[in-house]
């Protein structure tokens, strides 16, 4: 099978195909493993929207969970949008709490945050704080597309603990997401009732699910805004409508408005070149900050004809009824073991998420190599067979194989590793990592008696410090000359652990990169003569 760097962008499906038996019946080829599992159901997606619709953000934290999540007395709650609220901790160190309901979630957020428990039930943190500066968040899933997110930040001179803060206000959230009804938006609040999606829907009339996407745009309180695009369009610019609710400050007050009539409203039309912005105020929101007093629709398109035109449709619907929605799915919270995501098994630590991948099954190889080294060119699971024993060996018992496209992975529940097995007739170990722009500390060596050839990647850009490689392969020749075709590789290859964040001090450990040595070491030796 042909080696594929940067397999995040591959795109290829597990080929399981069959070889020709007697009488011409076919019988299963070495090593085929089962289609993907058929993951688990998710919840009505109606049910969970509506559910987070009803939520009232602020009453999720407001009363004593205020002050155990080291609140002041003082504080108070201000709604930023219908469905987002924001606690103060400190005002003039900039420090607080957020609270969002009907956040986007999805696997790949599962993914690179860090899963928790929390009053039991199942959280993911993410810890994006970085030298100076503390933010934390923790996602709280109620289907495989939403959750409920809590928010702290702290500014350059707190000294405030963002994930613990974090932490305990997520315990005061989780609490009151036990009874939902209890804490359902009140009539008074404005725009509650509605959501950006449903709104832009009514106001651009039916759309062609094939022609149009919705996505969430407002990454403050995603529930609250909306953006369509063409369905097959690569720009990202391109817009069938886009809609923001939010609580902000008068549209019309401040210095370089342009006040227009747009339909029934005077709004602020800014003409910023390749796109256009029309914003109105509907009234007070309720909301104590001056920095949120006033109930905000913005309007987004690339020219202020269209933007204008849109307006004019959001008006009429909002002037109308609000969506009833379904009915609100109950309960809310996932048990710890609960299925959260469409990921099974081990494919659940898998980078890629798009139904493709397999936890590997063993099987037996045969016994002489000359009957099993041929097959590996269409049956990735070989590499998964060979190696399985060796990695557990040196890496230990929390590295699992899983087959997706024409590799076999060891995938580890903390993500800070990944190893790749890949074996094949047709490709010589001589052709890979030859470019000394893109790879560092090439050597030519042996394992386990056998020509191989080694070598790092190059970070670009390392300051003095940090890792100056992230992966390390290794391609052994089992005919003993790099130069042959025929290959016995593997790539290990570090990253941050999962819910370190991006942007954070936390940087990939290679401290054990080189150990793939003694697992090549261990395959060639018992399987190669």
């Amino acid at each position: 099978m042909a080696w594929s760097r940067g397999i995040a962008a591959v795109l290829a499906v597990l080929a399981l195909g069959g070889c020709g038996g007697i009488a011409g019946q076919a019988s299963p080829q070495l090593g085929a493993q089962p289609g993907p599992a058929k993951p688990p159901p998710d919840r009505d997606g109606g049910a969970v929207f509506t559910a987070m619709r009803q939520l009232d953000a602020c009453a999720l934290m407001d009363g004593p969970g205020m002050a155990a999540a080291g609140l002041p007395a003082n504080s108070r709650p201000t709604p930023t949008a219908p469905h987002s609220c924001s606690f103060t901790v400190d005002r003039l160190l900039d420090d607080s709490v957020e609270v969002v309901t009907g956040s986007d979630w999805s696997s790949g957020a599962a993914y690179i945050e860090a899963p928790l428990t929390i009053a039991g039930a199942k959280a993911y943190r993410y810890d994006n704080s970085s030298a100076g500066h503390s933010d934390c968040t923790i996602d709280i899933p109620v289907s495989f597309g939403m959750a409920v997110q809590v928010r702290s930040r702290a500014g350059y001179q707190s000294r405030t603990n963002s994930c613990a803060q974090a932490k305990t206000a997520a315990a005061t959230v989780i609490g009151k997401l036990g009874n939902p009804d209890a804490v359902t938006v009140p009539a008074s609040r404005p725009l509650a009732n509605w959501d950006g999606c449903s709104l832009l829907t009514r106001a651009l009339g039916d759309l062609d699910p094939k022609k149009v996407k919705l996505e969430h745009s407002d990454s403050l309180a995603p529930l609250d805004g909306c953006l369509a695009r063409p369905a097959d369009s690569k720009d990202v610019s391109d817009k069938v409508g886009q809609v923001d609710l939010k609580y902000g400050s008068d549209p019309l007050s401040g210095a370089n408005r342009k006040p227009e009539p747009v339909g029934d409203k005077t709004a602020n039309v800014f003409d910023g070149g390749n796109f256009c912005d029309v914003s109105w105020g509907l009234g007070p929101s309720g909301s104590p900050e001056k920095l949120n007093d006033t109930t905000v629709v913005d309007v987004k398109m690339k020219d202020c004809d269209s933007a204008k035109a849109l307006a004019v449709k959001i008006q009429k619907v909002l002037a109308g009824p609000a969506p009833s929605g379904d009915k609100p799915q109950r309960p809310l919270l996932y048990g710890p073991d609960d299925p959260d995501s469409v990921g099974v098994g081990a494919c659940l630590d898998f980078s890629v998420h798009d139904g493709n991948c397999v936890p590997y099954r063993p099987f037996t190889l045969p016994a002489s190599f000359a009957d099993w080294f041929p097959e590996t060119d269409t049956q990735p699971s070989i590499g998964c067979a060979i190696a399985v024993d060796a990695v557990k060996a040196v890496f230990g018992d929390t590295f699992a194989p899983v087959v997706w496209g024409q590799h076999c992975f060891f995938v580890e529940p903390t993500h800070a590793l990944t190893i790749t097995i890949d074996v094949a007739t047709v490709y010589a170990p001589a052709r890979y990592g030859s470019d000394p722009s893109l790879y560092s500390n090439i050597r030519t060596t042996t394992v386990s008696g056998k020509q191989a050839k080694t070598f790092t990647d190059t970070v670009r850009g390392a300051k003095p410090g940090e890792p100056a490689y992230g992966e390390y392969d290794v391609y052994v020749s089992p005919s003993d000359n790099i130069n042959q075709p025929g290959m016995i590789a593997g790539l290990i290859k570090a990253d941050r652990p999962r819910g370190s964040g991006s942007s954070g001090d936390v940087k990939p450990d290679i401290s054990r990169l080189k150990d793939l040595d003694q697992v090549m070491a261990k395959i060639i030796a018992k399987y190669v003569p």
